[in-house]
């Protein structure tokens, strides 16, 4: 479980989140929907231990961050990230994009990439394939190491609606807590957890 206690943050002088508290079950999908600058951003961030909250206090199975001695060894083991500009390193194919990140063996790599469907553009480079495949190829890049937390933000910001439905569709698959930030109700599902923001404040 995964859970947010009185979360508060503030960027110089202004307040972005305001006293926060939220616990996500283990296995869940979790969207965060809110106006732009509503503080979705903020909040997935903090949640993915990429930034540390002004207050409040983030735990991972009632283990606080402040506790975990290795943040790093912590998010490559357990956390999966997926972005809204893919990030894969241009002058590598695919498959090394998602080999550098994992001890796992080729074949796993491979079995990775014929889940997603891009198991052909292996050898590719990032500007030889369409943005949903990048995309694709970014979800295996998160999912390699079959981590227990997938955060994505905005992953479909930047893709046509066939290609968002792909993607929302492998994010349900996943055996995973996910955290998605998104301004798109359209694939949300009815079972999905919905975190409402408005200037800061859950709603």
């Amino acid at each position: 479980m995964l859970r947010l206690e009185n979360i508060s943050h503030n960027y110089d002088d202004e307040s972005i989140l305001h006293n926060i508290s939220l616990k996500l079950e283990k296995n869940s999908f979790n969207v965060i929907v809110g106006e732009s600058g509503s503080g979705k951003s903020t909040l997935l961030s903090i949640i993915s231990t990429l930034l540390k909250p002004t207050e409040g206090k983030l735990y991972f199975d009632e283990v606080e961050r402040a506790d975990i001695s290795n943040i790093n060894h912590f998010r490559n083991k357990k956390v999966g990230f997926v972005f809204q500009f893919h990030y894969l390193i241009g002058h590598l194919s695919v498959y090394e994009n998602i080999a550098m990140v994992t001890k796992k063996s080729k074949a796993e790599i491979m079995a990775m990439l014929e889940r997603l469907n891009i198991q052909e553009l292996a050898k590719k480079y990032p500007d030889q394939i369409s943005g949903g495949q990048r995309q694709r190829a970014a979800i295996a890049r998160a999912m390699i190491n079959e981590p227990e937390y997938i955060f994505a933000d905005e992953p479909t910001g930047n893709l046509d609606s066939k290609n968002s439905q792909i993607v929302f569709n492998l994010l349900h698959e996943l055996n995973a807590t996910v955290v998605v930030a998104t301004h798109d109700l359209s694939y949300i599902l009815a079972n999905d957890r919905i975190i409402k923001l408005k200037d800061g404040y859950l709603c």
